[in-house]
């Protein structure tokens, strides 16, 4: 194994070990001294949308709690409802409050990731440091938290669960949503780690098998067609089986399971993004990257050398 591959595998098994938050990695952008289980703060700060109450603190005796400036939480905000008329409007269902509540609470904090929405009836927590320090994060994120309540109002973790490992699944297709609403993703291993590891398995890529989401719906081709997201959460929630219900849908749309996984296997090493639509034909990083060129050039790359 050379150093290269050998420091990669490291960071891989960071990644899956964090892998409880939806967006794990910090990336050095601050924050991380508690976990989602620590206590939090409290917020003397609230503001209500249509749709989402966001709570947030400047007093906190931990800086890391702190965000000064409210138009990041303003901000935010927009982008929540953003990503929420989308989802209702493209699947026709609202994501998940619990009884009796009809707002989607949202808090900023310190966490040990930027973002969490497990489990079902807690609120959304976002990473108070890190959203203040990146803004490139907070688009991606925000679309990536509310689709895990969206997933909830599918009966995800509210009336089924799914096998383990199940978190390429649940982060896989939450990592879409970040490029479905924003087209862009909130840290770049999800668009290119599946790409510069081709023996990484799929099933324990947790959110960096977001790829494989986007060859489902026919992303990386010329024609996509996102329902199939629609139609697999829908299968989901009759079945309470995700892996029953994605044969299903493959077997119903492209055909047998094993050709449809080989395929895709195949196009990690070859021509994956074809003479693709929006928005998958160019994905930001959160430094404004665009990922599917450099995901091409590694490709062709690949092609030259082999």
């Amino acid at each position: 194994m050379t150093l290269t591959r050998a420091l990669r595998a490291v960071f891989l098994v960071l990644f899956i070990s964090l892998s409880a938050c939806s967006t794990s990695f910090q990336g050095g952008f601050g924050g991380g001294n508690h976990t989602v289980d620590s206590a939090m703060p409290v917020f003397e700060n609230r503001m209500e949308t249509d749709h989402f109450v966001l709570q947030w603190t400047n007093k906190s005796s931990d800086s890391n709690d702190n965000i000064g400036d409210r138009s990041i939480v303003e901000e935010t905000a927009d982008y929540l409802e953003t990503a929420w008329a989308k989802y209702v409007s493209f699947f026709g269902r609202k994501p998940y409050t619990p009884p009796g509540i009809d707002k989607v609470h949202v808090v900023f904090r310190d966490i040990d990731c930027y973002g969490v929405a497990d489990p079902p009836d807690e609120p959304i927590q976002f990473n108070a440091a890190a959203w203040v320090k990146n803004r490139g994060i907070r688009q991606p994120t925000s679309a990536h938290e509310l689709f895990h309540k969206l997933q909830y109002a599918y009966g995800y973790k509210t009336k089924w669960h799914p096998q383990k490992p199940y978190m390429w699944f649940t982060e896989g297709t939450a990592a879409w949503s970040e490029v479905f609403v924003w087209g862009r993703v909130s840290r770049t291993c999800k668009v290119d780690e599946i790409f510069k590891d081709t023996k990484l398995d799929l099933h324990e890529a947790d959110d960096m098998a977001m790829p494989f989401w986007i060859y489902f719906v026919g992303g990386n081709q010329d024609h996509s067609d996102n329902k199939l997201m629609v139609t697999l959460f829908e299968k989901c929630e009759k079945l309470g089986n995700e892996r029953l219900a994605l044969d299903e849908v493959i077997l119903e749309n492209y055909g047998p399971r094993d050709k449809f996984f080989a395929a895709f296997a195949n196009q990690r090493k070859n021509n994956f993004w074809g003479n693709c639509c929006d928005p998958y034909k160019c994905i930001l990083g959160p430094e404004g990257n665009d990922l599917v060129s450099e995901v091409k050039s590694l490709q062709n790359k690949g092609k030259k050398g082999s």
